[in-house]
């Protein structure tokens, strides 16, 4: 959603070609296995040590919050994704530290989750939805065209209806994980919450991708 006005892919990241180089690639990247793989494994270690449920969750917090330390650094610049995982990381060791809710840290990242899908809905209502909001900012250098193609009607219906699209996945995508923290043991959702969030993230973002082709002037924006 960086360009909602271009189909351009990054050319300088390779792709491994075969399935399996996609996949090792994929688990070389700090995020998975600092953000997935390491909460899981401690969770099991310190539990199967004799530790609580809260205190496994609250060490498991620490490797996704090393993530986000080791992004910055690489990159020198907090981007909205990791500024959201900050975010949640706090309130949910926060909350769950005030509340003794082991409950809490497991479904924080859903509560984040769910008031973003609100303000993409709620963002329907303004002037310019979300989807134009973020685009126009991560591209300041193109603001002029944005504002430009705003006043073509079958770009702004695009947009919200993108927009809308967005909020009502991240809100159902929430309501899932919350539904499952309900269900299954922790263990467990610590392991199939990055699923279910891909399940309904990766289908949804696959969408837009190919909707930023049809918003290049001269497209048909239907």
């Amino acid at each position: 959603m960086a360009d909602t006005t271009t189909a351009a892919t990054p050319a300088a990241t390779p792709i491994p070609a075969s399935p399996t180089a996609r996949a090792r690639a994929l688990l070389k990247r700090p995020g998975i296995l600092l953000g997935v793989l390491a909460p899981f494994a401690v969770y099991q270690l310190a539990t199967g040590l004799g530790a609580s449920e809260m205190a496994a969750l609250a060490w498991g917090a620490v490797f996704p919050l090393a993530a986000i330390v080791v992004g910055l650094a690489r990159t020198r610049h907090l981007d909205a994704v990791s500024a959201i995982s900050l975010a949640s990381i706090v309130i949910g060791l926060g909350g769950g530290l005030v509340l003794r809710s082991a409950e809490f840290l497991l479904i924080k990242d859903s509560l984040v989750t769910a008031t973003i899908g609100l303000a993409f809905l709620g963002s329907l209502f303004a002037a310019r939805p979300m989807v134009f909001t973020i685009g126009r900012a991560q591209a300041p250098e193109r603001a002029d065209v944005f504002d430009g193609r705003w006043a073509e009607p079958a770009f702004r219906r695009a947009l919200r209806r993108m927009t809308a699209v967005w909020g009502a996945t991240l809100l159902a995508e929430a309501t899932a994980r919350i539904v499952l923290a309900l269900l299954i043991p922790h263990g467990v959702l610590l392991l199939v919450s990055p699923l279910v969030a891909a399940a309904f993230i990766g289908p949804v973002a696959l969408w837009t991708m190919r909707r930023r082709a049809h918003l290049r002037p001269g497209a048909d924006n239907r």
